[in-house]
C-alpha cells in the first residue's frame, strides 16, 4: 500500500521585513519555517472557528432573550479569545557545519 504525504509543498509571496521576522521567531523558538508558518496558519484557523460557532450561538438566540449588541461584542470577545499555549522548551540552536578554507 503506497503510503500519502501529509503535507504539501507550496509556494507564498512574503514581505522581506515579515520573512525576516519570522525566521527569527522561528529560530528562537526551535522551531524550522516550515513549522513555524503553519502553526501560525492553524492558530488562525482555529480563531475563525472559535469567531464562528460563537455567532452561531448568539444567532440561536430567540428574540426576547437576545443580549444587547454591547453584550454580543463581549460574549464574542470571551468566547473567542486565545487561549495560553504551552510553550515547549526552545531547541538548542543548531551548529553550523564550517566549510575548509581553501588556500
Amino acid at each position: 500500500m503506497p503510503l500519502v504525504a501529509t503535507t504539501q509543498k507550496i509556494s507564498v509571496a512574503m514581505g522581506r521585513e515579515e520573512l525576516r521576522l519570522a525566521k527569527t521567531a522561528a529560530d528562537e523558538e526551535g522551531l524550522s519555517l516550515s513549522a513555524f508558518v503553519t502553526r501560525a496558519v492553524r492558530e488562525r484557523l482555529e480563531e475563525r472557528r472559535r469567531t464562528e460557532a460563537a455567532r452561531a450561538v448568539l444567532a440561536s438566540f430567540s428574540p426576547e432573550d437576545l443580549p444587547t449588541p454591547e453584550e454580543q461584542r463581549d460574549l464574542v470577545e470571551l468566547w473567542t479569545r486565545e487561549r495560553p499555549i504551552a510553550a515547549r522548551p526552545a531547541k538548542a540552536p543548531k551548529a553550523r557545519k564550517r566549510r575548509p578554507r581553501v588556500a
